[in-house]
């Protein structure tokens, strides 16, 4: 495992992660907008897990895993312990 690993995005120093080589800091995770520069937020459905995003301009739904965060294609997801991870969207199957 590497001892230290940076935000694909800004290069900030972020906690290593095996599962998660590549992960969005949460400083860059919270500029996440949709195709047309709407802010979005993303969390669990439930204590058990699950994935949610939405605008945060009017709490409404959002059906896509997809964001961007400056200018780049990233996919947000449900973390394998909980919570939620973003990646830059490499275009495989998710």
């Amino acid at each position: 495992m590497p001892s230290d690993q940076k935000c694909p995005i800004c290069s900030a120093a972020v906690e290593p992660s095996p599962r998660y080589p590549s992960y969005i800091c949460a400083d860059c995770c919270r500029k996440a907008v949709d195709e047309n520069g709407r802010p979005l937020g993303f969390g669990n459905v439930s204590f058990s897990g699950g994935f949610a995003a939405w605008y945060k301009d009017t709490e409404e739904e959002r059906d896509s895993h997809i964001c961007y965060i400056d200018g780049i294609k990233c996919w947000a997801d449900e973390a394998h312990m909980g919570g939620i991870v973003i990646t830059i969207d490499n275009g495989q199957d998710k």
